[in-house]
């Protein structure tokens, strides 16, 4: 795992935090489709670009995306990614059973549980570091992951190895549903919050 720089505590604090943040997204999703829903403890890595492609996906395969920044005091990209089957799986957990649902009503579903999970993540780093943060909108977009990341990648004016992954599952009525939650902060915000936490002196 190419992590670079950032000592064991740095990486565990990030664990933790999306590891709250996971948590209080699976406790709002159950409520609102009134059925149990749990995300197992995220796996963290920060790999530079090319490791994108090398480790974790290759360029040319399709897949389900939903874009949410955030904003205010830090600045970043939330990017994520799923295969066609997890995000079938995904959306009929969102939707409610039986229901005929057009293709904008699917993207909606997956919007706003990827809008959960963001803005679940993002405050619990609020309350960490006391800072004003917020999501935009969530986007849907399908095409190539090369595509997608690489668009990502260049708006985030992220030409360092700061690109953080967080892998997590979501158990759903016995199944496993494998999804990453990629985050491009803009440069320097990583440092920036691991000093807010009084952990950034020890790279």
């Amino acid at each position: 795992m190419d992590n670079f720089n950032y000592t064991v505590l740095q990486l565990d604090v990030i664990k933790e935090l999306a590891n709250i943040g996971g948590g209080n997204a699976a406790s709002s999703i159950s409520k609102l489709i009134g059925k149990p829903v749990s995300m197992t403890v995220p796996k963290i890595e920060i790999l530079n670009y090319e490791g994108v492609f090398n480790q974790v996906m290759a360029e040319d395969i399709l897949v389900n995306s939903v874009l949410s920044k955030m904003v205010g005091a830090a600045e970043g990209v939330f990017l994520f990614i799923v295969t066609d089957e997890v995000a079938e799986n995904l959306i009929n957990m969102m939707l409610p059973t039986g229901i005929e649902a057009n293709e904008e009503i699917r993207q909606s579903a997956l919007n706003e549980l990827v809008n959960i999970l963001v803005t679940s993540f993002i405050n619990a780093i609020s309350m960490m570091v006391r800072l004003d943060l917020s999501s935009s909108v969530p986007i849907y977009v399908k095409d190539m992951f090369g595509a997608i990341f690489s668009s990502v990648y260049i708006d985030s004016e992220q030409f360092d190895d700061n690109i953080m992954i967080i892998k997590n599952e979501f158990l759903y009525q016995g199944d496993r549903l494998e999804s990453s939650l990629y985050f491009v902060p803009k440069p320097g915000v990583l440092q920036r919050l691991f000093e807010l936490l009084g952990i950034g002196d020890e790279q």
